[in-house]
């Protein structure tokens, strides 16, 4: 064999190679409900770069934002049938499995961003106890990090709320919790579950008049266009979570498993961060974008629903995670 014929064969089978490379890479289709910008995407994007980064590429991270892949719900459901593999998204979607996700629909939960931080650390019990409670919901989900959102406001497209009272008779989008109703309706408001990615055509058609979402899910989601009231009632910081099939996880070798979770872990912390500071920058340009931006009597909306925590927490048998929040 000549070495100009040698030469040849290899380029030709280098060539090969990088055809056949992407082939060859794991996919992981992630789904989520927003688009960018949000801490949501952000974190996204830092989990797949750290995968690729860390495996040469051998896992891919397909991200698919914006609902195209469905509402939380439906991709809950394709996972659990494996045509998705991961979701970023609320966690009170994924109550209706994991129904002790709901304790994070208890507004005022948190008393400031260190509270929330010390909860969500990959290594607190706030988040042991949610890893074990989603296995054992036979859900089909591994949870690999919680994460920010957010603050989460209060929307309307009835006219400014300064005080609970504003809020009675309105009609509220809430999510799919029973006790995410049961905090706006302690308020006076009358509440209906609706996807995150209907929101917009319910604010227009007026099946509703009010809304609760972090800053940045207002602002990336245009929902400012259809509901130019925002009150600043700080309710919650937005719970999140980062999962992924467990069947998917588990075909994994335990090397790559340490690999994904390690970046969810990372990428949970990174978007907590961003959350922070979009919620600085996006309300800033408010004005600029027709908002009328008000303060609002926040002890009054807390005097309002704390008192239900302790109510909740008993009747689900959650009183002991209660207070291992309260004491972080």
């Amino acid at each position: 064999m000549t070495k100009r014929t040698f030469s040849r064969l290899a380029l030709a089978a280098a060539t090969s190679m990088l055809f056949i490379s992407p082939a060859m890479a794991e996919t992981l289709r992630l789904g989520t409900v927003v688009s960018a910008p949000h801490p949501w995407i952000d974190a996204a994007e830092a989990f797949k770069a750290e995968v690729a980064e860390a495996t040469d590429g051998r896992i891919d991270v397909q991200i698919f934002p914006g609902g195209q892949l469905g509402n939380d719900q439906t991709m809950v459901d394709e996972i659990r049938i494996g045509t998705t593999d991961m979701i970023i998204g609320g966690v009170m979607n994924i109550s209706p499995y994991t129904p002790e996700f709901e304790i994070f629909s208890l507004n005022y939960l948190f008393e400031d961003m260190d509270k929330f931080r010390a909860a969500t650390s990959p290594d607190s019990p706030v988040f042991d106890y949610f890893a074990n409670a989603m296995q054992e919901s036979g859900v089909g989900l591994k949870l690999l990090s919680l994460t920010g959102g957010g603050t989460r406001n209060l929307s309307t497209n009835t006219g400014p709320v300064t005080q609970p009272s504003d809020l009675q008779g309105i009609k509220m989008r809430v999510t799919g919790s029973r006790l995410d109703a049961d905090m706006w309706q302690s308020v006076g408001a009358l509440t209906t579950s609706l996807p995150w990615t209907e929101i917009y055509t319910g604010l227009q058609t007026g099946v509703v008049g009010a809304f609760e979402s972090t800053i940045s899910g207002y602002y990336s989601s245009r929902l400012y266009e259809v509901a130019p009231y925002h009150a600043k009632t700080e309710h919650q910081v937005m719970m999140s979570h980062i999962s992924i099939s467990e069947n998917r996880f588990n075909r994994f070798s335990e090397e790559d498993q340490a690999i994904i979770l390690n970046a969810a872990q990372n990428a949970g912390e990174f978007g907590t961060e961003k959350g922070v500071e979009y919620d600085a920058e996006f309300i800033q340009e408010f004005e600029e974008l027709g908002v009328t931006v008000t303060e609002v009597d926040k002890q009054a909306f807390i005097d309002a629903v704390v008192p239900l925590h302790d109510e909740f927490a008993e009747e689900r048998g959650l009183t002991e995670l209660l207070d291992t929040i309260r004491n972080l």
